[in-house]
């Protein structure tokens, strides 16, 4: 099954930016229901508008959400002190953190955190040059991961590796690539997850949402694990439901027969 990650507690949009400032709580409490209602997993918490204020609004976030919903959290931010700060108040057994990249100043400074509180780590494939535009660049860089998580006794088990979704309006090519890129992980390192920030892809492109939901189609075929994405959106969640059950990884169909009971398959 796919895990989601509910992604709308983000700071880069401009509601959350404004209820952070103004520190309206019932406002992320409503936000994160809505999310855990819809289906996600885990809730993304992202608090990064800047460096300082990160420090104090992501255990903010942390505190006033984590006891409100049943499903647990992601936090998604590399400053490692923001981190520590919302890992200290946080009461749950499971969490991601989100993200580390190849580069070694991001591997000393989170990866000791993920191992200390036993969470699982998204890994970004990319290092000091930025993104790599082919698959075979970005595995070099996932090969780095997965020896950075070996170094530190990190379970496989526990690393999501994102290989990146460029937006397919600036380079055509790069749905392609991160399809592809996609297939080599699941092939080589079959016990790690893979995951992605699906919307990514149709940035700057008219009607995102039908190339959000056929995007999320092709990525279950090759292998995806998890997507961080807005669960509000039905018709996405339904291609979700429709595909796990055409790949078999629905069995006997069960969850796409509760989300037509439930009313979650109609657009």
């Amino acid at each position: 099954m796919l895990i989601i990650i509910g992604e709308r507690i983000n700071a880069t949009r401009k509601p959350i930016r404004e209820a952070l400032e103004r520190r309206d709580a019932q406002f992320f409490i409503e936000e994160a229901r809505k999310q855990e209602q819809a289906g996600a997993h885990f809730i993304d918490v992202n608090a990064g508008t800047d460096a300082k204020s990160e420090m104090e609004n992501l255990p903010w976030l942390v505190e006033i959400i984590q006891d409100e919903v049943s499903v647990p959290l992601c936090f998604d931010s590399a400053n490692e002190k923001a981190l520590e700060r919302a890992l200290k108040v946080y009461k749950k057994k499971e969490l991601i953190i989100n993200s580390f990249t190849a580069e070694e100043a991001k591997i000393k400074a989170l990866l000791p955190l993920a191992k200390e509180w036993n969470a699982s780590i998204v890994g970004l494939a990319m290092g000091e040059a930025g993104i790599p535009q082919t698959g075979q660049e970005r595995m070099k860089l996932v090969d780095r991961l997965l020896e950075a998580v070996h170094r530190y006794d990190i379970p496989e088990e526990r690393l999501f590796i994102d290989p990146l979704v460029i937006p397919v309006g600036t380079d055509s090519t790069q749905g392609k690539v991160f399809l592809e890129t996609l297939r080599s992980i699941k092939d080589k390192f079959p016990k790690v997850k893979t995951v992605c920030g699906l919307s990514n892809v149709s940035f700057g492109l008219p009607n995102r949402r039908l190339l959000n939901r056929t995007f999320v189609v092709l990525c279950l075929g090759f292998g995806l694990d998890a997507a961080i994405i807005d669960p509000l959106d039905r018709e996405l969640m339904a291609s979700i439901y429709a595909a796990e059950a055409l790949l078999g990884i629905d069995e006997f169909c069960m969850k796409y027969l509760s989300a037509f009971r439930e009313g979650r398959l109609n657009t």
